[in-house]
């Protein structure tokens, strides 16, 4: 998984300063919020905008989703502060381009049918001059179903030709811009686990971009769980979590593009935690604000006693979210969209060392929220480290939403344990696991030129830095004798009225250069057969912590750094920082390669580096 061809020596990605603060840095408008000031409040408006909702009729749900600009704006840190912005964005049926896709409500058994139509427009015609099997194609789309345990083939026996989870696009391949169309048939099993999911594209080279710019929404399962009446009495709240990147004129660099727009790789690649747009103080990293549901910061209205359920989704590309609500415990119940039997528990995690419930990029979370005492509170991210190593690495806190409790009082229950959980996800104990043959594999992340996040280590040396700067000079002092030729050469022309050969300067032709080249992702690397339950190691040679994300099948965690852990189910999981290659930290799992055989892909969710070559592909086997 290694990528030779990062620049060495390009500005430190994550811009640090010596010493990176955690304290976070609250808008004036919320830096007097408490729960007593809210008893002043009268009427309080909601403002958290809830995604539409789309739900199967008599077992199926078909929808047609349109990939499209989206010409809007956007807040930065500062909720008041708005930039015109256009950027990618799925619109569904006859409705055009919105902040989010619809959320999509299925149960076991039932169908999910999606006809994605691209209408962004035709691919930049620079880009063919990159190596064929290496460029980026930022228009040209595809579908992933983040999570969904479907079919990763194609149905070549139908009429017409139809997709499931199919990722493994050559670069010929894919849904073409400007007018192409795909239609993705899921058929979610029977015994399929309820929990939240959700759908971006997966186009390879073109994935960060695409996903960095507003193009996700959700897909949830329903299951016995969402038929307790406990459940069916609480609101449910989806928390689409987006970073959108673009250009703007408070950043230094943005690399040709216009002011609100995404199109060039470099602008996430060189900043891949974000740009700040307001939200960095000294000494603070550069994140990008984080909007839910396209808004910033938005006001949740609960009554007292009142308990809701959230479903808590990171589609960022690349930071962290540590979540906690001031006051109140999280009731946390899937992690993923893999259910448990029993709550795991987070209260306010600044009075418990701000251990909230850390979501990586990918990651998802339900739980389950009764509203405590009327009054104001936050929910925020809390500071989440992402590095460690010569230097620590720590994403700011962020305040998310305001939730107002109002004094009208409600009387609801928490849901009783145990809840009630598909067989899908019965632990793989060591016996199931020694008889189908303990087969084990390790892979690496190595994301080479990015070692420890040392600048010492990336830096030139003082004789490279000397052979450029005098390579340059040579070059400029050469081009400038050419032009004081040529036009030597122009004045005689001139003077005698005779053409002299050589009269005009023409400077030298540049071939478009590009800081990265993208590696491809259709090398087979990792065989399986139909039926197998296998152990693999994930290693982490780097300090920063990358997120390992597999498609089709969970994982049932068992081990972090080689030590036993009360073993889970997930399909993204964050790898421990501080890995060297002398060294590497690691996370252990166990597979059941159950139900569907054909190709599909292992990759980084920090879709930077799944982009720059962080990715392999597997491919199950009839056995």
């Amino acid at each position: 998984m290694e990528n030779k061809n990062l620049p060495i020596n390009r500005r430190h990605f994550l811009r640090l300063s010596a010493t990176l603060a955690s304290g976070i840095v609250l808008p004036t408008s919320f830096t007097a919020c408490s729960r007593e000031n809210a008893s002043n409040l009268v009427n309080p408006k909601q403002t958290f905008v809830q995604p539409t909702m789309l739900e199967a009729k008599n077992g199926v749900l078909d929808i047609t989703l349109t990939a499209s600009y989206l010409d809007t704006q956007l807040a930065g840190a500062d909720p008041s502060k708005q930039y015109a912005v256009s950027l990618r964005a799925y619109g569904y049926d006859t409705k055009g381009p919105s902040y989010s896709g619809p959320t999509l409500i299925v149960k076991g058994g039932e169908q999910l049918r999606i006809k994605l139509v691209n209408n962004l427009p035709v691919n930049p015609p620079f880009l063919a001059f990159r190596d064929l099997t290496n460029y980026m194609k930022p228009n040209t789309t595809n579908l992933h179903a983040h999570g969904l345990h479907v079919d990763p083939g194609i149905y070549s026996d139908h009429q017409s030709l139809e997709y499931g989870d199919y990722v493994v696009d050559p670069n010929t391949g894919g849904i073409h811009p400007a007018g192409g169309f795909r239609q993705y048939v899921y058929q979610i099993p029977k015994d399929h686990p309820a929990g939240p999911f959700y759908y971006h594209p997966q186009y390879h080279g073109s994935s960060a971009i695409q996903v960095a710019s507003l193009m996700s929404g959700v897909i949830m399962v329903r299951g016995p769980v969402d038929d307790l009446p406990e459940m069916t009495q609480a609101d449910e709240l989806i928390f689409l979590f987006q970073a959108p990147y673009f250009a703007s004129s408070k950043i230094s660099n943005n690399y040709g593009a216009k002011d609100g727009s995404l199109e060039k790789f470099s602008q996430i690649a060189n900043h891949p935690t974000g740009y700040g747009m307001g939200s960095s103080g000294q000494g603070n990293i550069d994140i990008q604000p984080v909007l839910i549901n396209g808004v910033r910061q938005p006001t949740i209205v609960m009554q007292s006693g009142e308990v809701q359920r959230w479903r808590f989704i990171n589609t960022q590309v690349f930071n962290y979210l540590n979540l906690s609500l001031d006051g109140h415990t999280l009731h946390q119940y899937t992690i993923d969209g893999w259910g448990s039997s029993t709550y795991q528990d987070y209260p306010d995690a600044r009075q418990n060392n701000d251990k909230g419930i850390l979501l990586a990029a990918g990651n998802r979370s339900s739980v389950l929220v009764k509203a405590g005492e009327p009054g104001t509170y936050l929910l925020r991210s809390l500071p989440a480290k992402l590095a460690q190593g010569k230097q620590v690495v720590t994403l700011p806190g962020d305040v998310l939403a305001k939730v107002i409790v109002v004094n009208t009082k409600k009387i609801m229950a928490i849901p009783p344990a145990p809840l009630p959980v598909s067989s899908f996800l019965s632990p793989i104990a060591d016996q199931e696991f020694a008889s189908a043959g303990g087969k084990k594999r390790s892979i690496i992340f190595n994301l080479a030129g990015n070692e420890g996040l040392d600048p010492s280590r990336n830096a030139p040396s003082a004789i490279d830095r000397a052979l450029a700067d005098a390579k340059a000079i040579t070059s400029e002092i050469t081009e400038l004798a050419k032009k004081n030729i040529a036009l030597a050469k122009e004045e005689l022309s001139r003077m005698s009225g005779k053409p002299i050969e050589g009269s005009k300067y023409y400077p030298p032709f540049i071939f478009p250069t590009y800081d990265y080249q993208l590696q491809p992702a259709n090398v087979i690397l990792q065989n399986v057969i139909l039926g197998a339950i296998e152990e693999w190691t994930i290693y982490n040679c780097n300090s920063i912590s990358h997120v390992f994300h597999i498609h089709v099948n969970p994982m049932y965690i068992t081990k972090v750094n080689g030590i036993a852990v009360d073993p889970y189910w997930c399909d993204t999981v964050a790898l421990p920082p501080g890995g060297t290659q002398e060294a590497p930290t690691s996370v252990t799992f166990r597979m059941r390669f159950t139900d569907f055989v054909g190709p599909y892909i292992l990759h980084s969710q920090m879709l930077q580096y799944s982009d720059l070559g962080m990715v392999q592909r597997v491919t199950v086997v009839p056995a």
